[in-house]
């Protein structure tokens, strides 16, 4: 009988694949879209609480994720502060980003801004992560390394950051086997909705 971890590993590579099939026309078309699905998520949360937000964390998109890059471009031109993800001790630090950035790769090859400085996570107000699946009841699936999870271990869901998903609305499934070490997330946002959980 397959094992819960079985059915993740296998629902991971399924879905990994559906994103991967996207075409490049269809990549940009979704990021963009995500920005009116995400403007749309902060009008719906307090105006004061959304008119704060100072300092946001995204990625740079990798193995068919949906790019934040025109997110980011929205942040830039509101005077946010952007940051990235660089692995520390199988954890996450959160480096500043910006069009000077000085590049290095991690071990997955993946740029990282070089610096000694990092932002402390709870001083974030939001973190955007990637995912490989989600469902409506606030699961997410991530590649398997858990770095998001160690990060936020026990973060409750009032405590800042907010932490939203970004996804392609084919990465959606009924229903996700959760582990006791997987962090809930607050939202999820995609080109065509928001989710609230």
């Amino acid at each position: 009988m397959p094992s819960h971890l079985d059915h993740r590993q296998t629902l991971r590579r399924q879905l990994r694949q559906t994103r991967r099939n996207l075409s490049s026309v269809e990549q940009l078309l979704a990021a963009e879209n995500l920005l009116e699905s995400f403007k749309q998520y902060l009008s719906d949360i307090d105006a004061p609480e959304s008119k704060a937000i100072k300092n946001v964390a995204l990625y740079l998109a990798n193995d068919g994720e949906i790019s934040p890059h025109v997110l980011c471009q929205y942040f830039w031109q509101q005077g946010i502060n952007t940051y990235l993800p660089v692995i520390q001790n199988k954890q996450l630090a959160f480096a500043l980003y910006s069009e000077k950035s000085i590049w290095q790769e991690n071990i997955y090859g993946i740029k990282e801004p070089m610096t000694e400085h990092y932002l402390a996570k709870e001083e974030l107000d939001i973190v955007l992560l990637p995912l490989v699946g989600f469902d409506a009841d606030g699961g997410r699936l991530g590649m398997g390394g858990g770095f998001y999870d160690r990060t936020f271990e026990g973060k409750q869901s009032t405590e800042k950051p907010l932490l939203i998903g970004l996804a392609h609305d084919c990465q959606q499934v009924k229903s996700l086997p959760i582990e006791g070490w997987d962090v809930p997330l607050q939202a999820f946002v995609t080109p065509t909705q928001v989710i609230k959980v």
